[in-house]
């Protein structure tokens, strides 16, 4: 770790060039699951793995990792085979991708699925791995039992109701200049102020392992600002989702200022049959805030659902 001066000349932590081994034991902490990796058409794939059963998938985000799930696999390994993979160009997985499209994120993963022996599976997006799991429902219908939407992007409103702030940081020269000031400190900030509910307490844990894992190498910095660009509304699912043909439930803070409760609403009318919840004073990172409230709306979901027949 190295220590920086900030512009206002406080003194802030970056990580600088951990030896994969360190910084791996340091995102695992004292988390109760299997780190793996496999090789995809010549790129690695890293996630989590925990617990036996049906296969639950959970996609993160932009910036995160399956890192970003921790609190919620100790809470759903006790009924699933949970498996929460890093996306391509961000945490553990490889980071030499020409393009981080949501597209062919939803392809890589079905792929990696596919390798793994996985080929039905219940499927949780978060942000935009909510977009990235609507497209993988979209092109494998099949192979998905039930899909949970968790302030997921993707849709044209989204993009049309950002923020200010975010519109702003979405700018190419705005995210190089972010990048130089992606600290835990600076991080904290942003999540207290526009990330979560009222009165949520800090969760520097998770500051911390998105400061990891987009940090540690010249290269992590640089594949972050191609997966911001990549990865945030380049698309657009109005016109597809009604396509999805599988059970949804579309999970939703109702102060999620980044991703508002209105775009849940969205996708709940567009995509037939499927069902809107809404978690009371949370914000976008629901998976923090309200791991338990998360984990009992999967399950229950999941389970009022198409079951999966036989071992994957």
């Amino acid at each position: 770790m190295k220590q920086d001066l900030h512009a206002a000349g406080e003194i802030v932590t970056r990580h600088r060039e951990l030896a994969p081994d360190a910084l791996e034991k340091a995102l695992m902490g004292d988390l109760q699951a299997e780190s793996k990796t496999c090789e995809v058409k010549g790129h690695t794939i890293h996630w989590l793995e925990a617990g036996d059963g049906t296969p639950l998938v959970l996609v993160h985000g932009w910036s995160c990792s399956g890192f970003f799930w921790k609190p919620m696999i100790p809470l759903l390994k006790k009924r699933y085979r949970v498996l929460a993979p890093d996306l391509p160009g961000h945490g553990l997985s490889s980071k030499e991708h020409d393009s981080y499209l949501p597209e062919k994120q939803a392809a890589r993963l079905l792929e990696w699925l596919s390798s793994i022996g996985v080929e039905r599976f219940v499927l949780v997006g978060h942000s935009m791995g909510g977009e990235i799991a609507a497209r993988m429902a979209l092109d494998a219908p099949d192979r998905v039992l039930t899909l949970v939407l968790a302030g997921a992007i993707g849709l044209r409103q989204v993009r049309d109701d950002l923020p200010w702030y975010a519109r702003l940081a979405l700018a190419p020269l705005a995210q190089k200049i972010a990048n130089r000031f992606f600290t835990e400190k600076n991080l904290a900030r942003s999540h207290r102020l526009f990330m979560t509910g009222p009165d949520r307490p800090p969760y520097p844990e998770c500051t911390r392992d998105i400061v990891l894992t987009n940090t540690n190498t010249p290269r992590d910095m640089a594949t972050l600002t191609q997966t911001t660009h990549d990865g945030l509304f380049q698309d657009f699912l109005d016109q597809r989702a009604s396509g999805i043909d599988t059970p949804v439930l579309c999970l939703w803070g109702e102060m999620d200022k980044l991703v508002p409760l209105a775009a849940g609403q969205t996708y709940a009318r567009l995509i037939p049959g499927a069902r809107l919840s809404q978690i009371p004073a949370t914000g976008h990172m629901i998976p923090w805030e309200e791991p338990e409230r998360m984990a009992s709306e999967i399950i229950g979901f999941a389970e009022e659902g198409p079951q999966d027949p036989g071992p994957s």
